[in-house]
């Protein structure tokens, strides 16, 4: 009786709209009313947001502490009210103090709270303990209300990263919900919202089996069961059904159960084309709802097999009927698109003429811009190999006296090297297979050795003519300005295998690195791949 009374009085003090709230809260969430309400009031009345915020892991439990917090600090406050006034009123007379203390027992709250009662012969004292304890009430009030605070933050945070679910995902999650707890034999649910069912049942002249469940439900598990029976399986399998189930906690399914009027969950509805006056199918209509109370899973299968065969067989004929119409709408559907076919194809056929001589003469305008951009192509081609040869013979022409220069700073240091005791004696293979062993001094770098090699084929020419392309004096030639040499080979030692691509080292320290000094067989192998 007394919370009969309680629940009277909280719904006293709501509105009409806030009632409606409540109810539908309420019908989905299976919450009693006082977590109802608090649930609601915390996200302003809003249904939805409330619905999904009760799902929410330990929003409950947070604002169920959050409120036992603020209670324990308000008895706090009322206890270190009345160790206050007990402790002003010490001087008076004992009796004046009874009666003030039944007086304010009477008048808080009702009198639900314990009357203090004192002695008359014992006179009140002021206790500390409440002034110890309260710091750490406030403390618990904090922590809490920052616990609520950082789960509100996460939740909010979570669905930023996550984003809001498409309902090909709710409804992969719930098969895969469904295949976990009763098998993998189910009839074939519809991947998409229910307004794409709508549109897929409309084009088909087809039945929607609407499911609206939650597993928070009593009956969930037997519904789960009875959907997952043979016959129930065999009988959605059927082509004539597209089977759509949704998950109240979800969007989608809520507001299809509040259109469909359905207040008892877990539910099944059969919804089917209406025929307008003009034999139209324009949209879809709540043909049955079934209603089903406590039973057993096989019985609440037989009686779900039973419902929809009923009401396709109570809607037989009308859908004969509506597709029948249908045949004879595309029938003349279909004899309209022939006769403009044959107007299409005549049409068609004149327009290939008019687009024949059009065409003959934009092929002969074509042909002779063609023939122009041809001829200023080939002139430009011309002009840009020649361009090319002249630079690659200007390149050559530098490269030659480059080496010619570098042979003549050779000759000047072959007296040094040759006169230096300490000096390392190199097997170079070149490119062309030719062997050259040849003396270098032990603080020559491996530059010297690059150079080297570089001019051996003016080296051959000069010991065979005596004469350069640019004189008799080959101390005369210098290096072309600003040209700058790349080397297309690179000195390798095979036993062991290594590179020597540091030419500023000295020829000492880079054989004795690799254990070859002081005699070593070096190997001149191209970095490029010759061209044919």
């Amino acid at each position: 009786m007394a919370d009969q009374h309680t629940n009277d009085k909280v719904l006293e003090g709501l509105s009409d709209s806030q009632r409606q709230s409540l109810h539908e809260f309420s019908q989905v969430t299976n919450a009693n009313l006082d977590l109802a309400v608090r649930v609601l009031a915390s996200r302003q009345w809003n249904t939805q947001q409330a619905i999904q915020m009760y799902y929410e892991p330990g929003y409950a439990d947070a604002l169920q502490k959050t409120d036992d917090a603020q209670e324990a600090e308000k008895d706090v406050s009322e206890g270190l009210r009345r160790r206050g006034v007990e402790a002003s009123g010490s001087g008076r007379d004992t009796q004046s103090n009874v009666r003030g203390a039944e007086s304010s027992g009477h008048n808080a709250e009702g009198g639900s709270r314990r009357k203090p009662e004192y002695s008359a012969s014992r006179r009140p004292q002021f206790a500390i303990t409440p002034l110890l304890v309260w710091p750490f009430v406030l403390m618990l009030r904090l922590a809490m209300l920052a616990a609520s605070t950082l789960l509100r933050i996460l939740g909010i945070q979570r669905i930023a990263s996550s984003g809001v679910p498409n309902q090909t995902t709710i409804t992969n999650d719930f098969e895969h919900y469904f295949e976990a707890h009763y098998g993998l034999e189910h009839p074939p649910f519809f991947h998409g919202t229910l307004a794409d069912a709508r549109t897929a049942a409309l084009r088909d002249q087809k039945y929607i089996v609407m499911v609206l469940w939650s597993k928070e439900h009593d009956d969930a598990d037997v519904f789960g069961r009875a959907l997952a029976h043979p016959d129930v399986v065999a009988c959605l399998t059927q082509p004539q059904f597209i089977v759509w189930a949704g998950d109240l906690t979800q969007l989608d399914a809520y507001a299809a159960a509040s259109d469909s009027g359905a207040t008892h969950f877990p539910s099944i509805s059969v919804l089917g084309p209406r025929a307008a006056s003009a034999g139209l199918p324009t949209r879809l209509e709540l043909v049955a709802r079934m209603r089903n109370g406590p039973q057993t899973a096989n019985a609440m299968a037989q009686s779900l097999v039973s419902f929809v065969t009923r009401v396709v067989a109570s809607r037989d004929s009308m859908t004969r009927a509506m597709q029948r119409e249908q045949d004879e709408r595309d029938a003349e559907r279909r004899l309209r698109a022939q006769q403009n076919a044959a107007y299409e194809a005549s049409l068609a056929r004149d327009q290939e003429r008019d687009r024949e001589q059009r065409e003959q003469s934009a092929r002969a305008r074509e042909q002779e811009i063609k023939a122009r951009e041809e001829e200023i192509k080939a002139k430009e081609e011309q002009d840009a190999e020649e361009r090319r040869r002249r630079e690659e013979q200007a390149v050559d022409e530098q490269r030659t006296q480059w080496r010619w220069a570098k042979l003549a700073q050779i000759h000047k240091e072959n007296a040094t090297e040759l006169a230096s005791a300490d000096a390392a004696k190199l097997s170079l293979r070149l490119e062309n297979g030719r062997r050259i062993v040849h003396s270098f001094a032990r603080d020559s770098t491996m530059q010297r050795v690059f150079d080297f090699v570089e001019t051996r084929d003016v080296a051959d020419e000069w010991a065979t003519k005596g004469v350069t392309p640019y004189g008799s004096d080959l101390a005369q030639i210098t290096a072309p300005a600003g040209y700058t040499h790349t080397y297309e080979f690179a000195l390798v030692s095979q036993f062991p295998r290594v590179v020597f691509d540091d030419r500023r080292a000295t020829l000492h320290n880079a054989l004795s690195a690799c254990g070859l000094w002081p005699s070593a067989v070096l190997i001149a192998e191209p970095l490029f791949e010759p061209e044919d």
